[in-house]
């Protein structure tokens, strides 16, 4: 015997039939089981769904495998929620168009911890990087649980900055919450599962497409009191969260970037239309309220002083701009041979991180 819950997930699973008009189905039928059951020539009368929105429905009932999902449900990791249930995410009751259930692969923090949404560009800088990483480790050490989608790029820096800085992190898919997207995140993917939780609206299995995206993006946005946006170009899914944090009544912060690259045109445009901007993590925590935790500066600290001699050098020549080795053996006038072991060593110490294409900065 199915459930109303059961029911729930079928209807969920339309993604093409709107939040508004699933809304009105269940208030006009009063109960996903009463849809299901409902013939062709009712559900039109209802005058509720488009002509294609009908179609899908219909078609969906003969589609719709009930005891293949159930089944899919029980051999994953996954648990579904609805909405009324403890599980359910809390920010998402908030929402006009809240999901009618979501998928959670992990722990869900059920803590009153604050939320930071951080969004962007897939083609991070490494100015992006450098920035990403510092912000999310350094919150994390302050106690707030990060959410982004887990895409390559600005996603996986906030996920692995957060993670480093012992903190719990949220990821929002745009595909079914057993899946791991992009293949290339797979070891990223199980350790957001083992320090924090997976989030998804799509049903187990769903594949990703350009289509799900706007989708996730809105959850990413809901689940923040602040959506910080890292880097952007003028047309991006990381604007669309913006604006959709804006739409839920939450904060927007941007990370201002070099005026001439595309990369931050979408960043200094949501500056020069008002948001706030970003300069250090006390922003963010002067605007969600939380006291700056002191205790991580002061151990990095700790860590640097010991620096031998020529250790101290090459730290001195770096900074948070990305450096070359080539430009440090320069800078430094250090050989080569030197400089590798050197740059190891700091490595090690936590006072440097390496970037790709051999570039070095301080790590905060």
């Amino acid at each position: 015997m199915y459930t109303e819950k059961n029911y729930i997930m079928w209807l969920n699973s339309l993604m093409s039939i709107s939040m508004e008009h699933k809304n009105s189905l269940l208030e006009y039928f009063g109960s996903c089981r009463e849809l299901w059951d409902t013939s062709r020539d009712e559900i039109t009368a209802a005058n509720i769904l488009t002509n294609e929105e009908t179609e899908i429905l219909i078609r969906s009932r003969y589609k719709y495998n009930m005891d293949k999902e159930l089944e899919k449900l029980f051999h994953s990791e996954a648990e579904f929620y609805i909405r009324g249930e403890a599980g359910f995410p809390l920010p998402f009751t908030m929402m006009d168009d809240m999901p009618l259930g979501v998928y959670i692969i992990g722990e869900y923090p059920k803590d009153a911890a604050p939320f930071v949404s951080i969004v962007g560009s897939r083609r991070i800088t490494d100015y992006g990087a450098t920035v990403c990483h510092a912000m999310a480790k350094e919150l994390a050490e302050n106690g707030v649980i990060i959410v982004s989608g887990m895409a390559m790029g600005t996603d996986a820096m906030a996920h692995k900055g957060c993670i480093e800085g012992g903190g719990k992190t949220i990821a929002v898919l745009g595909c079914g919450a057993d899946v791991c997207y992009p293949v290339s995140n797979t070891n990223l993917y199980n350790e957001i599962k083992c320090n924090g939780c997976i989030i998804s609206e799509f049903s187990l299995g769903e594949k990703p497409a350009a289509a799900n995206f706007p989708y996730r993006n809105r959850l990413i946005a809901a689940l923040s009191s602040v959506t910080v946006v890292v880097e952007a170009a003028e047309i991006s899914g990381s604007l669309i969260t913006a604006n959709k944090a804006l739409d839920y009544g939450r904060s927007v912060m941007a990370v201002p970037g070099n005026i001439t690259s595309k990369y931050s045109s979408g960043c200094n445009k949501l500056i020069a239309g008002g948001c706030r901007m970003y300069t250090c993590v006390q922003d963010i925590l002067d605007e969600i309220g939380v006291k700056l935790d002191k205790k991580s500066l002061k151990n990095l600290e700790k860590d640097i002083s010991p620096l031998a001699p020529n250790e101290k050098i090459v730290y001195d020549c770096i900074d948070y701009e990305p450096i070359t080795a080539d430009e440090l053996i320069s800078k430094a006038g250090v050989e080569a041979r030197e400089l590798s072991v050197i740059l190891t060593l700091l490595e090690l110490k936590g006072c440097v991180r390496r970037l790709s294409g051999q570039k070095f900065v301080r790590n905060l």
